[in-house]
């Protein structure tokens, strides 16, 4: 396995978003390039950091479902921009 999958999948949000999006395309997940993998990434980033739109993740980032989903989402947020920035 490509060290980027390995990283990906250390992410909750990541790996369920390219689990979700390998069963619609049916393909294995490690079929998707890099560029991919990034670009998925940074669209379950914007999910968290999107008030205009806001999904579920931006209100556990901002507090709205407790502090244990506020810590999570802060967790979550953290590993995807290092993500991002490794292998962008």
């Amino acid at each position: 396995m490509r060290a980027i999958i390995k990283s990906a999948l250390a992410i909750d949000e990541l790996e369920n978003s390219l689990e979700n999006i390998s069963s619609d395309d049916k393909k294995e997940i490690d079929q998707y390039t890099d560029k991919e993998i990034v670009n998925e990434a940074k669209y379950v980033l914007e999910m968290f950091l999107d008030g205009t739109n806001p999904h579920w993740n931006y209100e556990d980032l901002q507090g709205e479902n407790g502090p244990e989903q506020q810590k999570w989402a802060q967790g979550e947020v953290r590993k995807l921009k290092a993500f991002i920035k490794k292998y962008s």
